[in-house]
């Protein structure tokens, strides 16, 4: 296999899976699309001329792809013309999830003891419900039921102190503050 090749596989694998996967929201699709676009690089590496365009050249790959993918599947009812243009809303890194996602890991020590402990649990380790149910010693229906709960609260403590403008793919496009400051996050309104 080609060197360039490699080095994006190895670069760039994990970063294009989330896309993907933010945009397809299933794991087996998303593998899938993955090798796909792997398969269009390998086949066409040798016609990205400018190292400097790479990313851009990746992006579009995978945007294609996904396209592909919708336009093939026939199970599901896709307005392929509105994805499309939410790629083109979608500046791949031009959202503002992972600051917002900073803050909400602030605002879940504003939560109750017992939903600071699963959402820990479930969403930033991974566990499964069946796990957290045996760790914790409570029923799998009440591990669910917490993180439903503790995902409310904090949708709740978010919607306190920020509107949001989301693109259709649920990013976050920007935020502006409610109060002049959030005592929780330390965002302060400009």
């Amino acid at each position: 296999m080609n060197d360039k090749v490699i080095y994006i596989c190895n670069e760039f694998s994990s970063e294009l899976y989330k896309y993907i996967n933010s945009k397809v929201k299933n794991k087996y699709d998303t593998e899938d699309i993955l090798q796909d676009i792997f398969l269009k690089i390998y086949i066409n590496i040798d016609k990205l001329d400018d190292q400097s365009k790479l990313e851009a050249w990746l992006y579009k790959i995978t945007k294609n792809t996904i396209i592909d993918y919708y336009r093939k599947k026939k199970d599901i009812s896709v307005d392929v013309e509105k994805f499309e243009k939410g790629f083109e809303e979608d500046n791949y890194s031009d959202n503002m999830n992972e600051e917002i996602s900073k803050c909400l890991k602030k605002m879940i020590f504003e939560l109750p003891k017992n939903y600071q402990e699963i959402i820990e649990l479930y969403d930033m380790i991974g566990m499964k419900h069946k796990e957290i149910s045996e760790k914790l010693g409570v029923t799998i229906s009440c591990s669910k039921m917490r993180v439903q709960r503790a995902k409310t609260k904090l949708k709740e403590i978010l919607l306190e102190c920020c509107d949001f403008e989301i693109d259709s793919f649920g990013n976050i496009l920007d935020y502006k503050l409610k109060k002049t400051e959030c005592k929780i996050c330390g965002s302060e309104s400009e």
